[in-house]
């Protein structure tokens, strides 16, 4: 994935609907990967895909095109999760279910799903502060000064909630039963 050049970030904050399809285009999957972790359900995240870039353009204005906007739009994406998340107010647990996809094809799907949901599980358990620090490092691949930037907070208090949420989901995935050593 190439990152958004200046002049399609430049576009985007003057409200040209093609820089906008631009930034959806090269964007949309980390989006949705930050919907499905932050919901565990694919049609809320769905939602939440469409949802989070039409909120990011009509709040354009706030952003600046000097700056890279990855970052800002994984911003914007995560506020609108947490105030989406406070509106639910019960957040449940994954229901295994849901995510049971297998075909007669191969087992090898059913065990990979099953690692999916074991992973998806334990980071729901995780604090949201530590689910997004993960989120931001693994599904967006930002880097400690560009988390520090999207969460507002010191590159130090990163380090240290990635180093915790590790811990945390390694506790919580290996108390489900998972096994660990098969992730790292």
């Amino acid at each position: 994935m190439n990152p958004i050049d200046q002049d399609i970030s430049q576009r985007f904050r003057n409200g040209d609907p093609d820089a906008l399809h631009a930034v959806v285009t090269c964007c949309q999957n980390t989006v949705f990967r930050i919907g499905l972790k932050l919901f565990a359900n694919q049609d809320d995240a769905k939602d939440f895909c469409q949802d989070v870039f039409l909120h990011a353009f009509e709040k354009r204005g706030r952003y600046d095109p000097k700056r890279p906007l990855e970052p800002w739009l994984y911003r914007v994406a995560l506020n609108f999760g947490r105030g989406r998340l406070r509106r639910k107010r019960s957040l449940s647990l994954i229901d295994a279910d849901a995510f049971q996809h297998v075909d007669d094809r191969a087992v090898r799907d059913l065990v990979e799903e099953e690692r999916r949901v074991a992973v998806q599980k334990a980071l729901m358990q995780l604090k949201s502060n530590y689910r997004e620090c993960l989120l931001l490092r693994f599904e967006c691949d930002l880097k400690l000064e560009e988390i520090a930037g999207v969460l507002e907070i010191p590159p130090s208090t990163v380090k240290t909630r990635l180093r915790r949420a590790m811990a945390a989901f390694k506790e919580c995935y290996i108390a489900d039963g998972g096994d660990y050593a098969d992730e790292l």
